[in-house]
């Protein structure tokens, strides 16, 4: 940490004058005692909890927006007990005033030699649980975003049905139940089927009783809201240890059923009977050919308070009376998902060296494969590594801040390094911004914080914004458009933003924001 000292302007007086006034003033020397000599004195502190951090958003998967409620947090990961919070504190446990997430990590920064890896799970009131898999590769490392699915209200390419299960005291269901769900434009048909005499338990295998609402999400395979990346570690058959797979989803089902006391119903003494569609333009990438009857699919699941994925079986496609599908029986509530799966290796990285971009602009990609976006984020890297993948055809996009699409790049063959040469509009100007920040209990504290200022148009998508990490409070926005509005913005327990419009030349900007009691900078 750095530490200044800025003194106001009426101390700038010379000793003689000083003395003269202050004499005038108190009447007497001895009265000199009383005085305060750093009163009116404001402190200007670099802040900057850990080496290595990380940024990111819990957004809601239909608005984009941020969420303005308690998110529980909790990390894991070979590196999670190096992790520590905005405050400099051991946390891998909490929860998050709202959906702005702040990771550090103590000890050595990473590299792409020896990546620090972390996953993330979150879930809040009303959302269905999710989480992203993290891997630290420097010392400032690109933003990320997590995309909750709301119940009430899904994006585009998730269904979401709500229901009741009633249980007896004993936690047995009296009669049979099934729920069923009709076919959208994105989603297949699909089935949940539970045995009369079933009884329900939670994870702590204590009976769960009484009017149970039940909320079965059923997501198209290309959600963006589906745990899933390039490279997604699977364990196989009750193993301990994990193979990086590249999992190509063909249906993927999330089920909660919760009481009025808040105690979730996961397992069963009976199995419960999942029927899930599979659209008929689904591409077996085992076979190169669409989906047909008899293609051998399996089935996984993603544990929702660990984000772990395992094998649980191998499932033959059928004809059903709402077209192709395959059925299986659980034991256990989590989320499923019925998948083609090929082996990744460390040997196949896919990797873009991006030309004609000028050094700290900041742009958004989207890698797509097998009609389903794969990769997405922001980053101001002129070699965009996105690690490990698996063979195939696969398209990467490019777009400015504004939002615009810079160009994109068709491979046949994701693995390897890739070229894409980029155009960006002439005229575009520079913001220069400051971030300072105040304490919020009023301590004479001026903070310049390492922090990401994420920025797009005002009025924009906002999860079609792009990012920076100022170090010390400092740093620039790159190739704006001139004469438009854009909004840049810092989160911390909310939004902080500035809405400003560029003229034709660089200019210079202020953000400023306030940070909570509690802060360590404002302690």
């Amino acid at each position: 940490m750095k530490l200044q000292s800025s003194l106001p302007q009426q101390f700038l007086l010379k000793g003689s004058t000083l003395l003269v006034a202050l004499t005038i003033l108190l009447g007497s020397c001895n009265d000199l005692k009383n005085l305060n000599p750093l009163k009116g004195v404001t402190y200007k502190l670099n802040y900057r909890p850990a080496n290595t951090q990380i940024q990111g958003l819990v957004v809601d998967a239909k608005t984009g927006q941020s969420l303005t409620i308690p998110v529980q947090v909790t990390i894991f990961g070979k590196d999670a007990s190096r992790v520590i919070n905005f405050d400099g504190k051991a946390q891998t446990s909490y929860s998050s005033p709202k959906g702005d997430l702040f990771i550090g990590l103590r000890g050595d920064v990473p590299t792409r030699q020896a990546a620090a890896e972390l996953r993330i799970v979150v879930d809040a009131s009303g959302y269905i649980p999710s989480g992203v898999d993290l891997r630290l590769t420097t010392a400032l490392n690109n933003p990320f975003i997590i995309r909750l699915v709301k119940k009430t209200d899904p994006p585009q390419g998730v269904a979401v049905k709500q229901d009741q299960v009633t249980l007896a005291a004993n936690g047995t269901l009296q009669s049979e139940k099934e729920i069923g769900m009709a076919s959208t434009s994105m989603t297949a048909p699909t089935t949940v089927q539970f045995a009369s005499g079933t009884v329900m338990k939670d994870d702590k295998g204590n009976v769960v009783s009484g009017t149970l609402a039940t909320a079965i999400a059923v997501y198209s395979p290309q959600a963006t809201s589906i745990p899933v990346g390039l490279t997604t570690k699977v364990t196989q058959n009750g193993e301990t240890t994990s193979t990086n797979v590249s999992l190509q989803i063909a249906s993927y089902i999330s089920i909660n059923l919760t009481n009025s006391a808040g105690q979730s119903a996961t397992s069963f003494t009976k199995p419960v009977v999942i029927k899930m569609g599979i659209l008929p333009t689904f591409l077996n990438r085992s076979t190169g050919k669409l989906v047909q009857v008899g293609d051998k699919l399996a089935v996984y699941v993603r544990n929702e308070k660990t984000g772990n994925w395992a094998f649980v079986q191998d499932v033959k496609t059928e004809a059903m009376s709402t077209g192709l599908g395959v059925s299986f029986p659980v034991t256990h509530f989590t989320d499923y998902a019925v998948a083609s799966a090929q082996p990744t290796s460390s040997s196949c990285r896919a990797v873009w060296n991006i030309s004609g971009l000028a050094d700290g602009y900041a742009y958004r990609y989207e890698l797509v494969q097998n009609g389903s976006i794969r990769a997405s984020g922001t980053t101001t890297d002129k070699a965009l590594d996105l690690g490990e993948a698996s063979e195939g055809p696969a398209e990467l996009s490019i777009f400015s801040p504004a939002g615009n699409l810079l160009g994109k790049s068709s491979v046949q063959n994701l693995c390897g390094d890739h070229t894409l040469a980029l155009s960006v509009p002439a005229g575009t100007v520079n913001v220069a911004f400051t971030v300072r920040a105040s304490c919020e209990n009023g301590k004479n504290i001026e903070v310049y914080p390492t922090v990401l200022v994420r920025y797009g148009k005002s009025g924009g998508d906002p999860s079609a914004s792009v990012g920076v990490t100022f170090e010390s409070g400092h740093g620039t926005l790159v190739g704006l458009e001139p004469n438009t509005s854009y909004e840049a913005r810092v989160d911390y327990e909310g939004s902080w933003s500035e809405v400003f419009t560029t003229g034709t030349a660089s200019e210079s900007r202020n953000l400023n924001y306030v940070l909570k009691s509690h802060t360590e900078a404002c302690k």
